[in-house]
C-alpha cells in the first residue's frame, strides 16, 4: 500500500509486522507483533484504506487496527456481520462504511458434510454496527465439509464485492458479470465479460488431484485418492475468483485456475466502455493492488523467497 507521504505499507503476515518501506524500498521501521492485544495480531490478514486519513489493518477474524497518517496505532475494533459472528468477508471506504458478508446460516447449525453452499446476507453498515442497506442473501461460499470441518470448495463459487465512489460492485462468479449497485441498493448497471466455459470437467477434476498428490507422501496417495474421488463438485466453475477496483472504477476479474502455479489472468470491465480485455501476469506474480499509475505485485522466485514489486503503468487512453 502506497501512503500519502510516499511510503510504501507491506503487511508481512509471517512475522505479523507492518513494515515500512520508502519510495526507493529502502526498509525503514516496523509496527505490530504477535499477540492479541491492540496493534498486535494473531495473523496479519490484510490491509485497508478504511479512513480518510490513515488505514487500518485486519487481524485473523477481521479485526480492525486503525493507525494515523504516520502509521501510529489508534484503536482496535472489533467488527460484526448482522448475526453477531465475526464477518466472513468484507470491504470498507475512506467514508468507514462497510460491506460485510457473514459466514451464513449453515455455520450456526453445526458441522456439515459433503458439498454445500452457505448463504448470508450483505450489508451496508458502520464500524459500530449500524445497517444502512441490506443487498439480500448471497452465496458466501460452496464449501466442503468433512469430519474434521469445512472449507471452500477447490472450484467453488464465492460471492466478492468492493466499494469505490460510492458505489458497491458485487458479484459470485456463477457468470462473467458484476453488478454495480448505489448505496441505497438500487441496480445501476451490469458488467459483463465475453462467455466463457465454466463447465466442470474431468480434466479439472484430475488436475486437482494431481496437484495434491504431488505435494504429498507416496503413501498418502490412495487415501486422498478415495476421499477426493468422493467428492460432489459444483456443475460450473467460478468465472472469477478474486475482484478489484482500481481508481478508475474498473473491475479487476482474476481468471479462477484449479492449478496455483499457473500466472494469473486479470480480465479488466469499465463501468462505461465495458469488457476491455486480459491481463496475464509474468511467472511467480500476484497483483496486490491496483494504483492510478502503478501496480503492486507479489513475486515469488524459483527458490521460493518473496518480495514485493511496484510496475509502473501507462494506462494511455485509460486516464
Amino acid at each position: 500500500m502506497e501512503l500519502p507521504n510516499g511510503e510504501v505499507l507491506i503487511a508481512n503476515g509471517g512475522t505479523n509486522e507492518l513494515r515500512f518501506y520508502s519510495a526507493g524500498g529502502e526498509f525503514l521501521r516496523a509496527e505490530g507483533r504477535e499477540g492479541q492485544g491492540p496493534g498486535e495480531f494473531e495473523y496479519l490478514r490484510a490491509l485497508g484504506r478504511c479512513r480518510e486519513s490513515g488505514f487500518v489493518a485486519f487481524d485473523l477474524s477481521w479485526q480492525l487496527n486503525a493507525y494515523d497518517a504516520e502509521g501510529r496505532f489508534i484503536e482496535k475494533t472489533i467488527l460484526r456481520a448482522p448475526s453477531g459472528v465475526t464477518p466472513y468477508n468484507l470491504a470498507c471506504d475512506l467514508e468507514g462504511r462497510f460491506l460485510i458478508l457473514g459466514w451464513g446460516r449453515e455455520a450456526q447449525e453445526g458441522p456439515r458434510l459433503g458439498f454445500y453452499q452457505s448463504r448470508d446476507h450483505l450489508v451496508l453498515a458502520s464500524a459500530e454496527g449500524e445497517i444502512a442497506t441490506d443487498f439480500g442473501e448471497r452465496l458466501v461460499s460452496e464449501r466442503i465439509g468433512t469430519a474434521r470441518g469445512s472449507r471452500p470448495h477447490p472450484a467453488g463459487r464465492a460471492t466478492l464485492f468492493a466499494l469505490h465512489n460510492e458505489r458497491v460492485y458485487v458479484g459470485s462468479g456463477e457468470r462473467f458479470e458484476i453488478e454495480v449497485r448505489d448505496l441505497e441498493g438500487k441496480l445501476e448497471s451490469l458488467l459483463r465479460g465475453p462467455r466463457i466455459p465454466l463447465e466442470t470437467t474431468d480434466l479439472v477434476k484430475t488436475a486437482y488431484l494431481n496437484e495434491v498428490l504431488s505435494s504429498l507422501p507416496p503413501d498418502r496417495g490412495p487415501a486422498i485418492r478415495e476421499e477426493v474421488g468422493a467428492w460432489e463438485w459444483p456443475p460450473s466453475l467460478p468465472a472469477y475468483t478474486r475482484l478489484l477496483v482500481d481508481p478508475l472504477g474498473v473491475a479487476w476479474l482474476k481468471a479462477f485456475n484449479i492449478s496455483p502455479e499457473k500466472p494469473e489472468q486479470w480480465s479488466l470491465v469499465d463501468p462505461v466502455r465495458g469488457y476491455l480485455g486480459d491481463i496475464t501476469l509474468g511467472e511467480g506474480d500476484e497483483l496486490l493492488e491496483i494504483g492510478e499509475d502503478h501496480v503492486f505485485l507479489l513475486h515469488t522466485d524459483d527458490l521460493g523467497v518473496e518480495s514485493v514489486v511496484r510496475i509502473e503503468v501507462n494506462r494511455g487512453n485509460d486516464s
